[in-house]
């Protein structure tokens, strides 16, 4: 092989292993989406989940089975029977959610806040399934960094 094939195949596995800005730039406009919708009050701030009480009691998000649209749909349309309120703009009442007609309220069942666009949805499921998602239940200090964009956070600073 010749060096310069060899260079050329090297630079496109590089890039091939490095996320494009618009990744970047989706799963930044979805943190800021968990950020301000409340997400952590539930599931805690890296996704951890928790027991209730003093913790936050929403499921662990990093030990999650759920795929990318089973994750889309319960955060469009809640989670029937559970606390997980739905939070697409129009949910049951503009757009169809887990097989339920489009009505002209949602069932009386459903909590709803209702303050998320599809774009925004679609935003917070790109950064859950690639900063959140699968991830090991210990937070590592570069994802604690990551999360708050200061390396001296305090939450940062007590990690190894």
């Amino acid at each position: 092989m010749t060096h310069a094939l060899f260079a050329a195949v090297l630079l496109g596995l590089v890039f091939a292993a490095t996320p494009t800005t618009a990744q970047e730039d989706q799963s930044a406009a979805g943190l800021q989406v968990w950020r301000l919708s409340g997400c952590a009050s539930c599931h805690g701030t890296f996704g951890q989940g928790g027991g209730g009480g003093e913790q936050p009691e929403g499921p662990s998000l990093r030990r999650t089975i759920l795929d990318r649209d089973a994750i889309k749909e319960t955060i469009s349309c809640g989670r029937p029977g559970t606390k997980m309120p739905f939070f697409l703009k129009g949910a049951y009442t503009a757009a169809r959610c887990w097989g339920i007609e489009v009505q002209e309220e949602p069932p009386a069942e459903m909590i709803g806040l209702g303050s998320l666009t599809p774009a925004r949805i679609d935003a917070l499921v790109d950064y859950l399934m690639t900063r959140v998602v699968g991830k090991n239940d210990e937070v590592t200090k570069q994802e604690c960094i990551s999360y708050f964009g200061n390396p001296n956070h305090p939450t940062c600073n007590a990690m190894k």
